[in-house]
Order: structure tokens, then sequence, then C-alpha cells
């Protein structure tokens, strides 16, 4: 059967697992996929949720490890496992407790966890599979019917970082070129600001970096108008854990190569937002980010103008929360993961009259 739908996928882990075991997922309508954990990060699974009211959730599908992440793949996605399970999973809807495959994502020569990060399609058999604890890109045919034709080459990062080990967090096709972000930590601590990757797609190769006027970048994001990219950076930690606050949103300039601070996180001493851990743009005149005072439930939700400096405003409701991470649909619906323990999931926001409209308080 060739399913007719688009699935859309909430980036990063969001919530606790829920106790709500649905016995079949929704109808094939759009479908987000979200990527769920353990309120004691002992374990983690996937939710299928319907893009329409009453977003309706099938839970506890395929449970595992709490590190992972979902990625798209067309009319099926992926499970991303990543340290130390070092393993990616290939789902269709249908039958989401089952994956398709199961591909390693270590190489022979691997002595230490390849941490997987994120998988970037470029084509229905090509695609990039980035790996945190290595300096090698793998390009990839998600498309392989068994793991000796996964992997069908690599890119080197490894000199872009002084122990070998870049730390590629994140990436982003534009055009001929991905972006691939580079935190480049020294033993977990944000040293010096990070970097970005440029990889020709025709060649497989490195044309180009750009430095970025951030630390830890986490996240890159396209700016739906035009040419331009969006770095989402939470500042790092230092030595001892404590944050850096050298963080922030960055505006990259893709023709100029150059990247400048459109949203700073502040100073240890004054932080007006805390970290910044996720953003997500909409349109021109509007995008949000993910403030953080500390770990726990004390995140707030800011609205922000990707295309001027002006102040960011909360939204209403969800400030001093329990939030992880932000994504928005073909739609504009803004969804945010709710991490409180006592009641995790999902809200999804509209926005009408200058104001954001609350589609689902809570989708469990």
């Amino acid at each position: 059967m060739t399913l007719r739908k688009t699935l859309w996928l909430l980036p990063l882990a969001v919530a606790a697992c829920s106790d709500n075991d649905n016995a079949a997922p929704p109808p094939f309508k759009d479908l987000a996929v979200v990527a769920a954990r353990a309120p004691d990060y002992s374990s983690g699974a996937v939710s299928l949720i319907d893009q329409q009211p009453p977003y309706a959730a099938t839970n506890n599908l395929a449970p595992t490890t709490s590190d992972i992440v979902v990625r798209s793949g067309g009319d099926h996605y992926f499970l991303i496992e990543r340290f130390g399970s070092d393993r990616i999973k290939r789902f269709d809807p249908e039958n989401p407790q089952t994956p398709a495959y199961t591909y390693s994502t270590q190489d022979a020569g691997d002595t230490q966890s390849s941490n997987p990060y994120d998988l970037i399609s470029a084509a229905a058999d090509k695609a990039y599979l980035l790996r945190y604890g290595s300096g090698s890109l793998w390009i990839v045919d998600p498309s392989a019917t068994d793991e000796a034709s996964f992997k069908i080459g690599e890119i080197d990062l490894s000199a872009l970082d002084d122990d070998g080990i870049p730390e590629m967090s994140a990436a982003i096709l534009r055009g001929s070129r991905l972006y691939v972000a580079l935190q480049r930590l020294e033993n977990f601590a944000a040293t010096r600001s990070g970097q970005l990757a440029v990889i020709d797609v025709a060649t497989d190769t490195l044309v180009d970096t750009i430095d970025l006027p951030v630390r830890s970048p986490s996240r890159l994001l396209a700016d739906p108008e035009g040419e331009r990219l969006f770095v989402v950076a939470d500042g790092g930690f230092d030595g001892s854990f404590a944050p850096l606050y050298e963080g922030g949103i960055a505006v990259v300039d893709t023709a100029e190569g150059e990247a400048t601070l459109l949203i700073d996180d502040g100073t240890p001493e004054d932080a007006p937002y805390g970290q910044i851990a996720d953003a997500v743009v909409v349109d021109a005149q509007r995008g949000y980010f993910i403030g953080s005072a500390g770990f726990g439930d004390d995140q707030t939700l800011y609205r922000f103008d990707p295309d001027a400096p002006a102040t960011p405003v909360v939204v209403a409701g969800l400030a001093g929360v329990g939030l992880s991470s932000l994504a928005v649909d073909v739609q504009g619906q803004v969804w945010v993961g709710r991490s409180e323990s006592a009641a995790p999931g999902v809200t999804v926001l509209g926005f009408a009259a200058g104001a954001e409209t609350v589609l689902a308080p809570l989708v469990d």
C-alpha cells in the first residue's frame, strides 16, 4: 500500500511517556511523530499524533532508550538511538511497533560511541548521517534493504577540531549546500565559538567554513522567505558544567558566508532569557524560542521577530513551566513539548490578531 500523507516530526525528545496506550495509530491524515522520554530518563518511546483536532495520540510505540530523536522519511520515519545505542531504525506508520530495519551507525574501527545525532535526507536513496562522537559524517542510502548497503560514503570533518571530533550537532540542506553545525567542544566544555561546515552535495566535499558568534550551536533553521539561516545555540558550559551564556540566535548570510548575532542570551550576571534551548521560525515576522533558567520546570516560551532585533515577548501561559522542544507544521501551528512529569505532552498553538491561540492545551 502506498501511503498518501505527510509526516511531520517534532525534532527532539519532548515529554515523559504517557500511560495511555491506544490499540491502533490515528487515521492516516497528516501525522506528527514525537520522540518521548520518561521523566527519569530510564526509557523512551514514540507517539503518533493527528495534526487535526482533536489531535488524537497513539503512545508508547517502539519503546527503547531515552536518548532518541525522530526524523522524516516521506511516507515513513526514522528513530535514531543516540549515545551508547548507535542505531537507526526505519518505521512504516502502519506498523509503528516493528522497524522495517535496524542498522548500526558504528564503523568497524570505532572504539567509542558514534552517537548518531541527525539524519538529513537529500533524496530517496541519499541522506547525511551526523555522528556526534566521530570525526566522519556518513553518507547513507536510507532505502537500503540490507545493512551492508546502508553506508555509501563518508566526509571527514576531523580537521575542523583539534581533538578530531568536532561534535556535529545539527545540519540543514539548502540548495546545493549542506550546512553542518559544529560545537567544537573540549572535554564537554565550550571553549570556543561554533562553526558551520559547508558541503557541496554534488561532490560531497567540504568547500567552506563559517565562524559563528555563538558557542554550542544546537539547531539550524531556514529562513522561510529568503536564503538566510538561523543558528540556535545554548552557549555551552564550562569545565564544571556551569552555563557560559555565550549563546543566542545568530543569523547567517549564506551568500556572504557571514554570521551576526540576532538575540544575545546575556551574561552569567544578567541573562534575560536564560539559556536558549530551542527555537523555530514560522515566517518572516514570527519565531519562537525556549529560554531555560535551569534544569527542571523552569522554561519560558518567547515570540521574537526574525527580521529585527526587537525585544522578545513572553507567550501567555507558558512562563516558568517545563518545556523541552519546538516544531512548526505546514499549517503554521507551533507544537510545544511539555516536559512536566505530572502532565507531559504537547501544546499546540495558533496565531490570530497579534496573539497566540491555544488549539490544544495538552495532547497527552
